[in-house]
Formats: C-alpha cells, structure tokens, sequence
C-alpha cells in the first residue's frame, strides 16, 4: 500500500480521482449530517427555487427570493435580504446511521417550518420543492452501493464458474461456457430490460434495489469469467499448482487460495472499471422508470424525474446537477482504474519523456559521449552486412517513488553481421543483450527511448512505423525466446499457430496447404511425426520439442535472420546440443544468420564466428570465437596469458566461472563472479565493472574507456591502454 500510494503521488490524475471517490463514499456514509433536510421535505412555496447561497464578509448567506411568475416560476432575488448559514447548526432532527438521534448538520439556516427562518439551496429546488443537493446526497447511497455490491456479487459467480471451468476443463469447461456465451450473445441493456420487465412494476423501493442488483450481477458476470478461465486455465499447470494438488489440497481451495491471488491485479483493475458501469445502468433504468421508485431516491431517478423537458434545462439548470456527480464518480473510477492498470502492468506504462535538452547533462551522460566513436567489431567482409548497427542505446522511463527514472539498458552497442554468419552475444542477465535484439524488428514498448542506426540490407529500420515493420518481422528477421513453454497461446494449437503465420505472408492459403508446410518445417528441424502433432497443444510438448517449433516457425516465412534468445538456457544438456546442431545444420542449408544469446560463453563460442561480450549495456569485448576458447585456461584475474594475449577482466571471470567437464575433481571451489551486476538506473561514471574487477584501478572510474582494436578484436579496458602502451 505504501509504494501504490507513493505512484500515485506520482499521477496527479489518478490521485485527485482517488480523493473524489472517498470523498463521495465518505459523503454517502454520513449523509444525513451532510445534507440540511431530507430526501422527501417538501417546501410548497419554494417550487422550482433556484441555488441561494451567498459569501459575504459575515460568511456565507442564503439570499432570500420570491416569485414573480408562478406560471413558469420565475424568482426574484430580494437585496439585502439574507439568512445566515450555520456551519455545524441545528436544523431538521435525525438518526445518524439510524441509531444515534442528532439534529447538528454541516450546515443549515434551521429546521423548516421555523417562523423567520429561509431554506437554503446549495443546488436549488426540483417541482416539489424539494432540496436537489439532500436529495443528491442520499441517492448517493443507492448509486453508490449497487455499483460495489452488483460488482462483488458478479466478480464473485466469474472468479467461481471461471475458475473451475479453466480448472477442471472437459466437460465443466464446455458447460459453463456455452452458458456464459448465451448471456454475452444477448446486447447487455437488452437482456437487463427484459429481466426486469418480467418482474412485478409495483415493487417497494427494497425489492427495486435487491432486483436491479441481482440483474446487474446476472449480466455482469460472462465476461470475467471468460478471461479467469483463460487465465486459471494457463497457471494450473505450474508447479506451485501441481505441489498443492500432490499434498492434496482440495481443489476449491487450490482455485481460491492458489490460482485467484496470481491474478488479483486484473481483478482490482476489473472492480475499478465495474463499479461506474453498473452504477450507469442503474441510473438508466431508473431513467426509464425501471428501476428506484419513491419514496427511495438515486441519481438516476433525480434526472428521470427532473430533467423532464428542454424548457425545463433552459430554465432551471441546475436540474443537471445530478448528471455532473454522475460523470464525476464515473471518470474518477476510469482514471483510477487506468492508474492500477499501469500499477500492475508498468511494463506498458508510458509516463511522460525526459526532455531532449536539458540544462545540465548527469555525470554518466556526459561519460558516455565518447562512446559515439567506438570501433565496430572488424568483419572481414568485402560485401555490404546484412545487419549493421550503430550507437544504439535503448533507455526507459520508470517510475520509482514519486521520481521518474531513466534506466538505460544500451549504451552505444555498435556491430555488423554478414550474411550467413553466426553472432554470439554473452554476459550476465542485465547485460543489455536481449534489448540490444528486440530493438532490430523493434519489439520494444512505447515507453522505451530508441537511438542510433540499425540498417537491414541498407535500410533504415529505427523510427519505421508498425505497418513497415511488418515486411521485416517474421518475413525478414525471426526471434526465439527462452523460455518455449510461455511461448505460445496455451489455448491455441500448434496447427493454429502455423496457419495463422503463413496467413500473415500469403493470407490465400488453404489450411491444408499450410498442413502441408508446416509439416515439412517440422521435420526440417528434428520433429517426426509433424501432421499428426499440430493438433496438439503446447503442454502436449517437451521444452525441446517446443524450441524445435518455434524455430520452425521463424523458417514458416523464410526468414534471413534468426535472432535466438537464450533458446537453450530452459532446456537439459542433451537438448542444448540438440539446438545447437540443429542451429549449425540450418545456417549451412538456408544460409540464414543467426545472433546466437546465451550466457554460456563456451556454448556461444562453440555455434559462433564471433562474438560479444556485453556488460552493463555495453561491448566489453569483441573478436573471432577461437580468440576466446583459451582464455579461460587459467583461472586468475589477470588480463594478460603467457602468450601475451591480452583479454579484458569481465571475459577471464565468466570464463574462469564456466564449469568444465572433470571440474569436479579438482580441489579448489568454482570461482564466481563477486559484487552485483550493475544498476543500469545508477551506472556508475567509469567503467560499469570497476567495482567487481580485481585489477581495476582509480583511473577505471574516471570515464568509460573506448573500445581500442587489437589485432583482429576490440576490447574496452583502462588496463589493455596502459599494457598497450608499454609495449610501444
């Protein structure tokens, strides 16, 4: 609670729409101290009377008025003619919370009826007489609640018949679903209007208000059932489910207990968008006569009531005043609701830019001006890459605290990659090298800050809109991703999937001819009996088998460059070696090239041509793979080997942390790297792994070194500059 307060107070909108429904809560609960007369205190003589309060240097006043017309009740303001306000007065006697007898108000001229004394109208009368703000204020307590308990009542049948209806699947799943689908197949006002026009017209103010909730909630209940089912139906298959149902914990009881909470998020985003659209469909069939009658009063029997004629608005506006509390409560819980939503989705969240120019540069910003001139990793090449990119650096906004942060994931990452080549990137997990990819067919989200130059084939592809990214993606540059399982839609077949890929290129195919191909890229990459599993889904595969399809479908539209993002890290050793020649295999048959991640520097320098060593955003190291294999042969911090090769400290420490076969005979501990990774919110001045670095010294902390070329390879590091230079 204490770090959704502090958002808030970093989303004005959100936290002003916070205040305005507690505010309104707050009035409904103690409405009758807040409103100077009930909802049914008829003044005869003050028909139609128009607001009378008045600021004067005594404080406020009610300003007398009289009628000049009583045909179409026009008033008269009668000068110097004043009733005094009292703030905290006496006035009409009640029962707070019908219990507790009082007759103090907020405030009041006196109780009606009193000989001398004049009414006061905040929001003027209605044709009775009758006070509109008393009678806006105790219909809050109607369009209020109904909104909070139809919401309650409905969310409560959608997590119940949603949750076994994804849990147990079958039979149950078939059931509840066609039911729910005969309610959203029905216009949701249509069916609300037919229900209630099967009830009784003559029922009391009570049994309106039980009626129109149970209704609400009837109606409300399809379509986050819907998304619950699809949602359980997805997380009953991890193993904290799994666990609970081995020590055989009831199932309604793994449903609410277990499953419910992990999506809690969506279920007080979906309360804070509920609430205002049952209390809209309240006051529409109390607009229609459907719905509150009297004595009982809501915001939506005030305008049916009240709001009769356009004569009627033209000559007594604030007959309207009812809509504006309607459209208050109705944005305050949409913009909260959009507040939640970026709460728990802050992934997708786009708060506002930094500014381009600023007054003064931070000390991190200023250190990383030189990185404009690094070198490009060498590529032998006489022909133009396929790939090349240039100062790339990727940033985004996110908020921490009430401050908003601007965390720079790349900071200039520059390379090429010819055709049929294989690029190995490797680093720790926050090293930028799954950003530096995304952002080749731009696959990151708006709240994400791109610069430099990515070229395809000569092509600029930084700043293209989503309709030309769309020749590129999947067409020209494919990705896998890490983790197979949460690859895919778990409620859509294989077959599916491949049908709708080949759609996206030639969207006349018949399903059979995308069988067709989708069976013989299958078997392409190592999977038999293709035709006979694109019925399946994709818990019905193996994490290999799955990292086998999703490379197939990258091939679906014959891509030229395969982006593999730590496509092995999920899977067994046996299954690594699997990809890895099936990845060797695809690159000599298609002449693809691929970007191969991994965090594995062995694995990576076994696949590729060359690599990259990445840390804290930025290239660290650079060369061919055989310049790296025997680096790690011994396992000390110095950068320098007997041969005088000369590598940088980060690369000695994965390799000196990587295990090798027969390691475990040896009689010292695996070495690991110390400190943490670097805070690409906080990057430090100098070099980003200065502080984990053995051999790092005060000059690695006065700015980032540039990348210097050495032979056939680049390396970022203070020490190679100042070896370099003893040697000449």
């Amino acid at each position: 609670m204490k770090r959704f307060l502090n958002y808030l107070k970093a989303r004005p909108l959100g936290l002003v729409s916070l205040i305005v429904i507690l505010l309104l809560y707050l009035i409904m609960i103690f409405a009758e101290f807040i409103a100077p007369y009930k909802p049914t205190t008829v003044m005869e003589n003050r028909i139609y009377h128009p607001p009378n309060l008045r600021f004067s240097s005594a404080g406020p006043m009610a300003q007398e008025a009289r009628v000049i017309n009583s045909v179409n009740w026009k008033y008269a303001r009668v000068k110097a003619a004043y009733e005094k306000v009292h703030v905290f007065g006496k006035g009409e006697p009640y029962k707070l919370f019908g219990l507790i007898p009082a007759e103090r108000h907020l405030f009041t001229t006196g109780p009606v009826g009193s000989g001398g004394v004049y009414p006061i109208f905040l929001m003027g009368a209605d044709h009775l007489g009758r006070d509109i703000f008393s009678r806006i204020v105790y219909g809050s307590r109607i369009s209020l609640t109904i909104g909070f308990i139809a919401t309650a009542i409905s969310l409560f049948l959608a997590m119940i018949l949603g949750g076994v209806s994804g849990f147990f699947g079958g039979l149950t799943d078939w059931t509840v679903m066609r039911f729910s689908e005969f309610f959203m197949l029905i216009p949701g006002l249509y069916l609300i209007l037919f229900l209630r026009s099967l009830l009784s017209s003559n029922m009391d103010s009570g049994q309106s208000y039980m009626m129109i909730t149970v209704i609400l909630s009837l109606v409300g209940w399809p379509g986050s059932a819907r998304t619950i089912r699809g949602m359980v139906h997805a997380i009953k298959r991890e193993e904290f489910v799994m666990n609970a149902q081995l020590e055989m914990i009831p199932s309604p009881v793994i449903i609410l207990g277990h499953i419910i909470p992990q999506i809690a998020s969506l279920l007080i985003v979906s309360i804070a968008l509920s609430v205002p659209g049952f209390i809209m469909t309240e006051t529409t069939l109390s607009y229609l006569g459907l719905g509150i009658v009297d004595p009982a009063v809501s915001w939506g029997s005030l305008i049916r009531r009240d709001i009769s004629t356009l004569s009627n608005l033209r000559n007594f506006p604030w007959l309207l005043s009812p809509v504006w509390f309607l459209l208050t409560v109705t944005l305050a819980f949409n913009f909260l609701g959009d507040v939640l939503r970026d709460f728990y989705d802050p992934y997708h969240t786009v708060f506002r830019r930094h500014r381009d120019k600023k007054k003064s540069k931070l000390p991190f910003e200023a250190a990383q001006e030189g990185l404009r001139n690094d070198k490009i990793l060498p590529d032998d090449s006489s022909s133009s890459p396929l790939l090349s990119v240039k100062d790339l650096s990727v940033s985004f906004s996110v908020l921490r605290g009430q401050e908003t942060i601007l965390v720079q994931a790349v900071r200039g990452v520059s390379f090429t990659l010819k055709r049929g080549e294989i690029l190995g990137i490797v680093g720790e997990s926050g090293s930028g090298k799954s950003v530096t990819t995304q952002a080749i067919p731009g696959l990151h989200p708006k709240s994400a800050k791109v610069s430099g130059s990515i070229l395809y084939e000569g092509r600029e592809l930084k700043g293209l809109d989503v309709e030309a990214l769309r020749t590129y993606r999947g067409k020209k540059i494919g990705m896998i991703f890490q983790e197979p399982g949460r690859s895919y839609d778990p409620l859509q077949n294989i077959g599916s999937v491949f049908y709708e890929t080949f759609r996206n290129s030639n969207p006349a195919i018949t399903k059979e001819e995308a069988m067709e191909k989708a069976t013989a890229l299958l078997a392409e990459t190592g999977l038999p009996n293709g035709r006979e599993r694109l019925s399946n889904f994709p818990h019905q595969f193996s994490g290999g088998q799955l990292q086998r399809i999703g490379i197939a479908l990258a091939l679906a539209q014959s891509c030229e460059l395969l982006i593999a993002d730590e496509p092995t890290t999920a899977l067994d050793v046996t299954i690594q070696a699997q990809i890895v020649d099936l990845l060797k295999t695809l690159r000599k048959t298609r002449q693809i090239s691929i970007i191969f991640i991994s965090h594995d520097i062995d694995l990576v320098a076994d696949i590729s041509d060359r690599i990259l060593v990445m840390y804290g955003g930025l290239i660290m190291e650079g060369g061919p793979a055989p310049a790296f294999t025997g680096a790690g042969a011994t396992q000390g911090a110095s950068v320098t080997q007997g041969t005088g090769t000369v590598y940088h400290p980060y690369t000695k420490a994965l390799l000196a942390a990587s295990p090798r076969f027969g390691s475990h005979y040896v009689q010292t501990r695996l070495l690991s790297i110390p400190g943490r990774v670097t805070d690409p919110a906080n990057p430090e001045p100098g070099c980003p792994f200065a502080p984990r670095c053995a051999e790092a010294g005060q000059e690695c902390t006065q700015g980032i070194p540039p990348l210097v070329q050495t032979e056939d390879r680049v390396i970022r590091c203070v020490i190679h500059n100042v070896l370099q230079k003893a040697d000449v």
